[in-house]
């Protein structure tokens, strides 16, 4: 309760501080739906010569546009603004003041700044997701629905966790932008279905990088293509990331030597 009552404290602040900048949120809304755009342009185009590709009509690969929508605008709300700056923290000394917080260093660098008008991209993604689900006929049961919402957020938990191992690597290395730039050229691959990519890769971007549990699961689950097994290896796989991603923060801070002294 502890940790939440701070988490609700940075949100308000970070509400106070968008109310001042007003124009930052038009044009995050603005650059949210111009890329919303540019990511239903390449289902448009490829249906205009299919009714189905592997499976998948173009109001389910709309429906999850929209969720690669919602999975990227909470990223970019709640753990963008504080893994961007992580290599700072390491490299110029700003976590010496860190850890003379009495709170977990590792909850306050991931949490710590909140970009509120992010959260306008994930409402303009469900409203896309609800538009593919009414395209498609589908009325997924509350049990769907549920398993969808734990899938996505399983998802979420590990992309977040493999961007945080990729940017704790500041640790041992000087700067970790070109790795920045690689995670965020995969993530890409959420905006399409897992099945139309050959069989190593969706083994890749199931277990190695898993953007299918953000994404081609949830939606998925929504049509009850899905059963709870995948539900439970996804929370599983979730608390695995989380204990090693623990485990690489406290390695790495065993060989932090501060860089301000």
């Amino acid at each position: 309760m502890r940790y939440l009552r701070l988490w609700r404290r940075f949100f308000a602040q970070a509400v106070v501080r968008e109310t001042h900048y007003r124009a930052h949120f038009l044009t995050t809304l603005l650059v949210g739906l111009v890329q919303l755009g540019l990511g239903i342009v390449p289902t448009l185009l490829l249906f205009g010569f299919t009714e189905e590709v592997h499976g998948w009509s173009r109001a389910e690969v709309i429906a999850l546009v929209g969720v690669y929508q919602v999975i990227t605008g909470l990223m970019a709300t709640f753990i963008a603004p504080n893994l961007n700056r992580m290599t700072s923290y390491l490299t110029e000394g700003e976590l010496d003041a860190v850890l003379l917080r009495p709170v977990s260093s590792q909850f306050y660098l991931t949490f710590r700044w909140i970009n509120v008008a992010e959260l306008s991209n994930v409402a303009s993604g469900i409203i896309v997701l609800a538009f593919g689900l009414v395209q498609s006929g589908l009325t997924p049961s509350i049990g769907q629905v549920l398993q969808s919402i734990v899938l996505a957020t399983c998802g979420l938990v590990l992309l977040t966790a493999v961007w945080s191992a990729m940017v704790y690597l500041a640790f041992w290395l000087q700067s970790v932008g070109p790795i920045g730039v690689v995670y965020l050229n995969l993530v890409e691959a959420g905006r399409y279905p897992l099945t139309f990519f050959p069989v190593p890769v969706r083994s890749f971007l199931t277990f190695v990088f898993p953007v299918a549990f953000a994404t081609t699961y949830p939606v998925q689950a929504l049509s009850g293509s899905l059963g709870w097994g995948s539900v439970a290896l996804g929370i599983g796989l979730s608390a695995i990331a989380v204990l090693l991603i623990r485990l690489l923060w406290q390695r790495g801070l065993r060989t932090y030597a501060s860089a301000s002294s």
